[in-house]
């Protein structure tokens, strides 16, 4: 796997602690609507300090080839984190599975980023990680990231009730998957 990926609007960085400052900024800019559907954080997650030490377990979990997560950028403004995007839960043998996963800021949403973002995740778990399906899980009054992986390809496979646990409430899922051909 690769450090540093490029779309057409995106610089896709793997973890790096060097990023604390920016990320901290990133989650605290778009927590109230992280938190709709995200576990509510501890205040001390939206200090650098703590982002450091956190992108240093990312970057750990990506050498064991575990779990990789990227920060996005815009190339035309290289300094600011607008997204991540996450390949997980990374399974060999007869599963050959992943999960993915995204968030874009708040203020760069409905430009098809995610769209961009997914397309290029989907691309690394099928033609880098050599993953035969990849899947997502969604919860269902979240249309617009809905729209986003039906574009990319993933159809709706189930509707799992009380799947996860958000904000001391069970949320049901719709869980989608794509694969390989």
């Amino acid at each position: 796997m690769r450090k540093r990926y490029t779309t057409d609007r995106m610089i896709l960085r793997l973890a790096d602690p060097a990023f604390a400052r920016m990320t901290a900024a990133f989650f605290a800019e778009n927590r109230k609507i992280f938190e709709r559907y995200e576990e509510k954080r501890p205040e001390e997650f939206y200090l650098p300090e703590f982002q450091e030490i956190w992108l240093e377990i990312q970057q750990e979990k990506a050498k064991k080839k575990e779990w990789f997560t990227y920060y996005l950028f815009e190339k035309r403004k290289p300094g600011t984190v607008i997204g991540t995007l996450s390949l997980s839960q990374i399974q060999y043998g007869s599963l050959c599975s992943g999960v993915i996963g995204y968030r874009i800021s708040q203020s760069h949403q409905g430009l098809g980023l995610g769209t961009e973002a997914v397309r290029e995740g989907t691309r690394i778990g099928f033609e880098e990680l050599h993953l035969h399906r990849m899947e997502a899980d969604v919860m269902p009054d979240n249309q617009a990231s809905l729209r986003v992986l039906e574009k990319c390809g993933y159809e709706k496979e189930g509707y799992f009730r009380e799947y996860l646990r958000i904000n001391g409430k069970w949320e049901d899922h719709i869980h989608l998957a794509s694969i390989r051909t």
